[in-house]
């Protein structure tokens, strides 16, 4: 990933964002101080381009309108080369000075750097190439004369303290994980004090805490944050050493923002919350490191950590209400810039695949299962409405994905304009499983395949495939399988298609070509949307 930098700030300090990215292979180009207008103009052949600037850089503090028509032309600016759809630009709110001599002009400075505020967010909502760093927020938390240093500001122009320069940078990884990161997909949760204070099986629902009251106030938020993470698509699951019968009284008895049908799984039992944790995993066919494990206590996280370091671990602190209700902010892989509808219905679908599992195991055949679920698959062809669900399937699909591929929005736009990006709802009768599939074909190569995990099972995979090869229309298609450490259940899925023929390997990769054998129609099971 290459990430450029422009600022009215030396940014060379930023380059301890690499730090903080989970992508390994990261470049950082700074460019000259003051050239935000120069670098968008020239166009940006980057990733990512972070354009830092402060309330000065459109505004002396002498007037308004002048501020207002820079910071127009700025955006105007922005918005050009971020909707030729190639590079993700993120911007930074700005911090107004709280030096106040007149009250009426402190006010009215105070509204004309909302004002500007207010365009730059408006540059979110018109492009889905723009996104907003609060850099106003992280100077507010640190404190104004903690954060900025006038004398470096003039003499050096890097006005940021050693104390605020890391939670600077922290914001700015923050947005570009949040684009270019797979989000975790599970929070595992202790109830006794985690949920509420206390242990239900010993205090009975009267005596733990989870009110009004410090500290069962502290509890309470934490679950109302939880609520709110459920509603952005992370599934919760509960896992308590308790009698499960002394748990689900709590949640009957008790007026908590969490409610029993809140939690995809619930494990409450006397085994080794690792063996529980393993055991939900298989259930609700998700990986171990898309999984995060809160308790509080030290000795269950470390015990879920050695056996399952690929899950992070957190304790929580209720005691502490800064560390405890910060903890979900500051866990890695639970930010999103922005929700898909299959997000929302995430908590569903997974209700719905308990149903299905449980027609399942009282079919006759695989066969008559999946005749039974009267499956219907929809499928469209570069649609943009539907990138941010696109990006996200290629950057958290590991075991059905033919070439682990990853890509940005912009990588997904760019697919469009220059080949075919083809995404699949699959239906069935129990309900919508959302888009689940996706195939890019661009230049005549089946550049990615790859199908969620949910959708396993159901005989799909190969109707897409042909559907892929008929509407690609090329008679010399080639495909490749690129083995990875998660995606050998697909091995042989070219192989076994019908639809392609094995040709000479390149390294450890497959390699194959369209059979010219192979009749390519159209198939009925498939509608076309737009």
């Amino acid at each position: 990933m290459r990430i450029e930098l422009v600022g009215d700030v030396v940014t060379q300090p930023f380059s301890a964002l690499k730090k903080h990215l989970p992508d390994a292979q990261i470049e950082l180009h700074h460019h000259g101080i003051d050239q935000h207008f120069q670098v968008l103009m020239a166009g940006v052949d980057a990733d990512v381009l972070i354009c830092h600037a402060m309330a000065s850089y459109f505004w002396d503090g002498s007037g308004g309108m002048d501020a207002k028509a820079r910071m127009q032309a700025y955006c105007a600016a922005i918005l050009n080369v971020a909707n030729k759809g190639k590079c993700l630009i993120i911007v930074n709110s700005l911090s107004a000075s709280r030096a106040r001599i007149v009250g009426k002009t402190h006010l009215h400075n105070l509204r004309l750097i909302a004002d500007l505020n207010a365009m730059l967010f408006d540059l979110a909502d018109q492009s889905a190439f723009v996104s907003v760093a609060d850099i106003a927020g992280v100077l507010s938390d640190c404190g104004q004369l903690q954060s900025i240093n006038v004398q470096n500001e003039l003499v050096m122009r890097m006005p940021y303290t050693r104390q605020v320069l890391p939670s600077i940078i922290g914001e700015y990884a923050r947005v570009v994980i949040e684009r270019h990161s797979a989000r975790k997909k599970v929070i595992l949760l202790d109830a006794d004090n985690t949920l509420w204070g206390g242990i239900v099986g010993e205090d009975g629902i009267d005596g733990i805490q989870v009110d009004t009251q410090f500290p069962g106030i502290v509890h309470r938020k934490f679950q109302q944050q939880l609520l709110e993470l459920g509603r952005s698509g992370i599934l919760l699951v509960l896992v308590s050493k308790n009698n499960e019968a002394d748990v689900r009284e709590a949640f009957d008895g008790l007026d908590m923002p969490l409610r029993w049908d809140s939690f995809s799984a619930v494990r409450a039992n006397w085994s080794s919350k690792s063996e529980n944790i393993a055991a939900i995993a298989a259930e609700l066919n998700v990986g171990l490191d898309s999984m995060i494990f809160i308790d509080d206590n030290p000795f269950e996280i470390e015990q879920v950590r050695a056996a399952h370091p690929m899950i992070d671990c957190y304790q929580f602190a209720g005691r502490n209400a800064n560390e405890a209700l910060s903890l979900l902010f500051n866990a890695t892989g639970l930010g999103v810039w922005a929700t898909t509808d299959e997000d929302l219905a995430k908590s569903q679908q997974y209700a719905q695949e308990a149903e299905r599992r449980q027609i399942a195991t009282s079919a006759a055949s695989l066969e008559d299962y999946i005749a039974s679920l009267d499956i219907r698959i929809e499928a469209g062809v570069n649609r943009q409405a539907q990138l941010k669900r696109i990006a996200q399937l290629t950057n958290k699909t590991n075991q059905f994905n033919l070439t682990t591929r990853r890509y940005s929005e912009a990588e997904i736009l760019s697919a469009m304009q220059d080949g075919q990006v083809f995404d699949f709802r699959v239906i069935d009768k129990f309900g919508d499983m959302g888009i689940v599939g996706v195939a890019i074909i661009r230049r005549g190569v089946v550049e990615t395949f790859l199908m969620s995990c949910r959708a396993l099972g159901r005989n799909v995979e190969h109707t897409m495939l042909a559907y892929c090869c008929a509407v690609a229309n090329a008679s010399a298609l080639r495909a490749h399988f690129i083995p990875t450490a998660k995606n050998s259940m697909v091995a042989d899925f070219y192989d076994t298609s019908g639809f392609f023929e094995r040709v000479e390997d390149e390294g450890d990769q497959k390699s194959y070509v369209l059979s010219a054998q192979a009749c390519i129609v159209r198939p009925d099971s498939v509608t076309e949307v737009h």
